[in-house]
């Protein structure tokens, strides 16, 4: 759950910001453009996003099914012989590749075992293939899994790829849920099915020849935004669907490029987006163009690429839902094939709700720009967008308008129904053993994320007065002399900002050895300053005293984090 940040952006932002004067309107920067031909724009036959949500119809928030899974011994045989228990022991993000999956039967049943009538049903032979999913959540004991089934196989709940979130860092097992079953409710915007399952799982790969199913705990399965999402969800499923993968709407010309272009590289593009629908790549690059030209009016240039609403909504739920989660990941961006305009989705929301502050979280990982428009900062969409004063008001707006849903009431009423299933689980073997908190704190938590809508828009509009988040560039570094140099920060107010540059030995910062207060530049060169290994961070702040951080994180070997801190080495 963790993103990932790059200080190579600061030359970008740099190039965004650096007439602003810290608080001007959106700079007038010119950058080379990309030649080619003229397009026409598309027919917009679909301005408005809205999905068919009678597909929600047949869902019960409230239940559990029960699906079983049995690893084949046929994977032992296999062109890569593999075992569930060497499956699950991949706890390295680069160890997940395509080639670490198993066979297995999927079936569904009853607490008493697969049932007649159900999916897979005496089938004998390989339905499916399992691997293992997530990223941080990878290194946990208690493993996610994506399911896919097999062509033959037919459906599962109109659905070929089942996703089991075991949601091991979530003490309440819950957010995710929650989170989806709001976004049903909200305007201009999809949501996702979702469903508790208990999971068994028999493994035929151990040497035991007549394994029980074993009782793995509580999962949640959650809809995977594919084609078939696509088609059951009343949206164009010829159209093009990205998911982002550390994506800040740069333009990316070394990586995102034309599928027909000889220098076309795939694992390279899906580094940035990944790539679920169309791979006619041309309006992608066509919006990003535009959102990188700084010569053109970013709200006509928004207007013709996106649907306010939309993301709008999208903001304002991430705020009131508290999912910072969300800067350069766990979104889709969708486009229905004939029309110009993409749309924003929502994505994995198990870090909603304050998850800094619950008992798995830890309250000094975050950051203070993690609140608001400043998680956002480093996207050169939203950084854009929120130059414009009426921009900000309209997302005040909406956080406001999306209160009347997101709020206490409506919280405990769907929590109040989730809690008969979740709660048993969460107290009993296996998911117990790995509970990320006391167990006697249970409710005392799930009363915490009921109440954080109310908390979290105080939070949002109280950060409207802070200036922007920034990067700390590299420090160069010629002939004993050292320049360190920073993004500049911006204020919505127009408020006059100030720097304060520390230089120390160690990451606490509790004896500094240069300390520049009051600065009015982004760069500060040093002489004389001995060889070792030291520790820079800026800060900022407004004339009225609001201060904010840059976007580093260094993270010591014992993993503390201390925000908005690089560390380099004097040679």
């Amino acid at each position: 759950m963790k993103q990932i940040w790059r200080s190579g952006w600061l030359a970008v932002l740099l190039a965004i910001s650096v007439a602003a004067g810290g608080c001007a309107p959106d700079a007038d920067v010119s950058q080379p453009q990309v030649e080619g031909p003229v397009v026409p724009p598309a027919v917009e036959y679909a301005p408005k996003l809205q999905e068919n949500r009678l597909v929600y119809d047949k869902d019960q928030p409230g239940s559990v099914v029960h699906l079983y899974i049995t690893v084949t011994d046929d994977n032992l045989s296999a062109e890569r012989p593999m075992t569930w228990a060497e499956l699950n022991r991949i706890a390295n993000e680069n160890d997940n590749t395509v080639e670490r999956k198993l066979n297995v039967i999927v079936q569904e049943g009853t607490d008493q075992g697969p049932q007649k009538g159900m999916f897979g049903y005496g089938t004998n032979e390989p339905n499916a293939s399992i691997t293992l999913r997530g990223k941080s959540s990878i290194k946990a004991m208690q493993k996610s899994y994506k399911i896919r089934l097999f062509d033959n196989a037919g459906y599962w709940r109109d659905q070929r790829t089942i996703n089991l979130n075991k949601h091991v860092y979530d003490f309440s097992r819950l957010r995710n849920k929650l989170s989806f079953d709001y976004f049903k409710q909200l305007p201009d915007i999809t949501s996702l099915r979702t469903q508790f399952v208990h999971l068994h799982v028999r493994d035929l790969t151990s040497g035991r020849a007549q394994a029980p199913f074993e009782d793995y705990g509580l999962y949640t399965q959650i809809e995977q935004p594919n084609k078939s999402f696509l088609r059951t969800h009343g949206l164009d499923p010829y159209g093009h669907l990205y998911k982002a993968t550390n994506f800040e709407f740069f333009r990316y010309p070394d990586k995102l490029k034309m599928a027909d272009d000889p220098t076309y590289d795939k694992q390279a593009f899906e580094s940035v987006l990944e790539i679920n629908g169309s791979h006619d790549h041309a309006k992608l690059l066509r919006m990003l163009d535009d959102v990188n030209d700084m010569t053109k009016d970013f709200d006509e240039v928004f207007d013709r690429h996106f649907d306010r609403d939309n993301f709008l909504t999208w903001m304002a739920a991430n705020i009131l839902m508290d999912n910072v989660d969300t800067m350069t990941q766990n979104f889709f961006l969708y486009s229905p094939l004939n029309a110009e305009k993409w749309y924003f989705l929502p994505w994995d929301y198990d870090a909603a709700f304050d998850f800094y502050g619950s008992p798995a979280g830890n309250p000094n990982e975050r950051a203070l720009w993690e609140r608001g428009i400043h998680n956002y900062w480093g996207s050169v969409l939203a950084n854009r967008f929120f130059k414009n004063p009426q921009n900000v008001e309209q997302l005040v707006a909406k956080v406001r308008q999306l209160r009347t849903i997101i709020n206490p009431e409506n919280s405990r009423r769907m929590i109040e129904t989730y809690k008969p299933v979740v709660s048993a689980f969460v107290r009993r073997e296996p998911d117990i053993r790995y509970l990320p908190g006391r167990v006697e704190l249970y409710e005392q938590e799930l009363e915490r994320i009921i109440q954080m809508p109310v908390k979290n828009e105080q939070a949002f509009i109280a950060s409207l007065q802070a200036p922007m988040p920034y990067y700390l560039a590299d420090v160069e570094q010629a002939n004993g002399t050292l320049t360190f140099r920073w993004g500049m920060s911006y204020d919505l107010q127009g408020d006059e900002l100030t720097y304060r540059f520390q230089l120390a030995k160690e990451p606490s910062f509790a004896r500094p050895l240069v300390d520049r207060d009051g600065l009015k530049g982004t760069s500060l060169v040093l002489n004389g300053i001995g060889k070792g290994r030291y520790f820079w961070r800026v800060t900022v702040k407004d004339a009225k005293g609001h201060v904010m951080t840059a976007f580093d994180k260094f993270f010591d070997e014992n993993g503390n984090v201390y925000n908005g801190v690089r560390d380099f080495y004097v040679k």
